[in-house]
């Protein structure tokens, strides 16, 4: 988008405002000699009449200051208490004024007291000759103020070519605007809505955020929207995103193949991960009653036609399972192309995904369920990567700290190539975002986790600072041990166990009003309140699977599926994950801002296709997991204990 036009384009509306303001009043000489800055006009304007006469004087002068690129004089005389009620006659102009300069400054603050004074329809007060520039400014400010709702309104009255858009472009801007409107602003907004473009407008917006609406149902909602409003705006160019969505619901695969351990060591995951992806497959066709898979011969590594109960059958896709135990990928690619898939999901270990990473091209698309080591080469473009990655928690957890304004933390983190992928990815996070680690500590389980937390909190310097004192002085101390004073918060990375001990020591070493933060690796899915009160109040994040009970795919899970507490529980919802992702990838691939809700977070891709996860949020309250607000700090109770680091390394 535009955000500033050329400046001979401003020069001419500030003269032609001149003009304006000077136009049915008496003149006032401006003495340009001795107004040189925003504190000369505000002084000169006191030998004035107070209010119009000494308004329109003032106005002149900040247009003036506009002309010459001086907005920073402009915005002081716009703002001044001589403007605490703009006359009438002349608030059009001090509006524009002000729009002008708040833009120009990027000063967000005034932005959003202009919108709220601005009518969606404001352009429309000004000469034929000042419209477009009013309108392209008045856009401008709404965007500045991130008034999304005021931005959609006024989108959808404006002419597109005020605005030098069209159709197109103006109806991608109302809907983007739309879909950051909120629940209830976008309720409420509807419910007095004026004229059928309106109303076509907030109807499509309230009926694709339906909640657990999938891509097939969001398709088939915008098409019937076109049928139903024939003759809308938006009708005429369907927003681009929209039209993306049914495209890719007609290119979406036909034919995938699941391609996992289903035996062997890696049987248990493998099978989990099965399990998850045919459910949310069967559960995505039809309202099914049942979401059991079918039986499959998984001990030999024959394809497997995977035939739902004949009333779930989907036309339009067919998966196949292939058993990967016992032979590389690379060695089974012939085996499992045979079955002409255009999706390939697998597979599970990470060496073989490493492997795939280092070939130049792949046949097909894959989506791997792992993530291989960063590499200098860039993977194949068709090779999608996707799993449990625990540094997609290390950056979200340094996003957490610094969004709530505590820049400097202490990190607590075990031994080992584990430790050291979240050591990296916090370190880094937390850089990019100006947060300071201040020290990390690093354990092993056999370590004396007393001395470990002592030495974190600074405990030890503070006891080393008085025996150095007492050797100074020749006297006996009496000495209290303090903690360091410059920490904000401390990040924890610990199994519960090992999390029960921590915990407790921080109090006991004076850092019981430091907040704790925790990825998932410190609760496991079962409730345990007599053993977590020892952690109550640490703050962790999780995968919705986890936290939130609420989901109705997640119900009928329970209902037919054993074990899906814990570690294998995420593998499930990581499998369920996996066919949401089959059939979003090209959505994600060409919108970079899109996201997709899913059982193990909200997912997106980035620029090298891989797939990062945003958790939720959750808390102990006497020893129960609760959900946990980003916003307010306010808590929901979950029904769900002892977690896995990445389930499959």
């Amino acid at each position: 988008m535009r955000c500033h036009l050329p400046n001979l384009r401003h020069i001419a509306m500030a003269s032609t405002l001149i003009a304006l303001l000077a136009s049915g009043c008496t003149p006032i000489q401006l003495q340009n000699n001795a107004i040189q800055s925003a504190a000369d006009a505000l002084s000169a304007a006191e030998e004035l009449s107070a209010g119009l006469e000494s308004q329109r004087f003032l106005l002149r002068s900040a247009a003036t200051f506009q002309e010459n690129g001086q907005d920073r004089y402009a915005r002081d005389i716009l703002r001044s208490d001589a403007f605490n009620q703009p006359a009438e006659e002349i608030n059009n102009q001090y509006l524009l004024l002000g729009m002008k300069s708040a833009v120009a400054l990027e000063d967000a603050d005034w932005a959003i007291k202009l919108a709220a004074a601005i009518p969606t329809s404001q352009y429309q007060q000004y000469p034929e000759d000042l419209q477009a520039r009013a309108a392209q400014l008045q856009e401008q400010t709404y965007r500045l103020a991130n008034t999304p709702l005021k931005l959609a309104q006024f989108l959808m009255g404006v002419q597109p070519e005020l605005l030098e858009y069209d159709r197109q472009q103006l109806n991608d801007g109302i809907w983007q605007a739309l879909k950051e409107t909120p629940d209830a602003a976008l309720e409420k907004a509807a419910t007095s809505a004026i004229g059928l473009e309106n109303q076509g407008w907030y109807e499509l917006a309230a009926t694709l955020r339906q909640p657990g609406m999938s891509l097939e149902a969001q398709g088939n909602a915008v098409r019937n929207w076109r049928f139903n409003w024939i003759g809308h705006p938006g009708t005429e160019a369907v927003p681009s995103e929209l039209a993306l969505l049914t495209r890719v619901l007609e290119e979406r695969p036909e034919r995938i193949t699941l391609a996992l351990p289903l035996s062997g060591p890696l049987s248990a995951a493998g099978n989990m991960v099965r399990e998850g992806f045919l459910a949310a497959y069967y559960a995505d066709g039809q309202e099914a009653e049942t979401m059991q898979p079918p039986e499959s011969d998984s001990a030999d590594n024959q394809s497997v036609a995977a035939e739902p109960p004949k009333q779930a059958v989907r036309s339009s896709t067919t998966i196949s399972i292939v058993d990967t135990n016992g032979r590389s990928f690379e060695e089974m690619m012939p085996e499992i192309l045979a079955n002409n898939p255009d999706l390939i999901v697998g597979p599970l270990a990470k060496e073989e995904v490493a492997a795939l990473a280092s070939r130049n091209d792949l046949p097909v698309p894959v989506l791997a369920l792992n993530y291989a080591p960063k590499q200098q080469q860039p993977a194949p473009a068709k090779l999608f990567q996707f799993g449990l990655s625990v540094e997609d928690e290390a950056r979200q957890i340094a996003e957490r700290i610094v969004e709530e304004g505590l820049s400097q933390a202490l990190v607590l983190i075990p031994r080992g190539d584990w430790g050291d992928r979240i050591a990296n990815a916090l370190e880094e996070r937390m850089g990019e975002l100006g947060g300071i680690i201040l020290d990390m500590e690093r354990y092993a389980e056999e370590d004396n986790f007393r001395d470990v937390s002592a030495e974190l909190l600074g405990i030890n310097v503070s006891r080393e600072r008085a025996i150095e004192l007492e050797r100074t002085m020749g006297l006996n101390v009496e000495f209290e041990p303090r903690r360091r004073q410059d920490a904000e918060a401390i990040v924890m990375v610990a199994e519960p166990m090992i999390a029960r001990q921590f915990k407790p020591l921080f109090s006991f070493y004076y850092a019981n009003d430091v907040p704790v933060f925790s990825p998932s690796i410190i609760y496991g899915g079962r409730p345990a309140p007599s053993r977590d009160r020892d952690v109550n109040g640490v703050y962790f994040t999780d995968l919705p699977w986890i936290l939130d009970r609420e989901p109705e795919f997640r119900q009928k899970a329970y209902d037919e599926f054993e074990n899906l507490d814990g570690p294998l529980g995420r593998l499930f919802a990581m499998g369920a994950d996996a066919w949401t992702l089959s059939i979003n990838l090209p959505l994600m691939q060409q919108m970079n801002d899109h996201r997709v809700p899913g059982h193990t977070g909200d997912l997106w891709l980035d620029a090298n296709n891989r797939v990062h996860r945003t958790q939720m949020w959750g808390m102990f309250e006497e020893g129960v997991p609760v959900i946990a607000s980003e916003d307010d700090g306010e808590t929901t109770e979950t029904d769900q204990e002892e977690a896995s680091e990445d389930v499959i390394n």
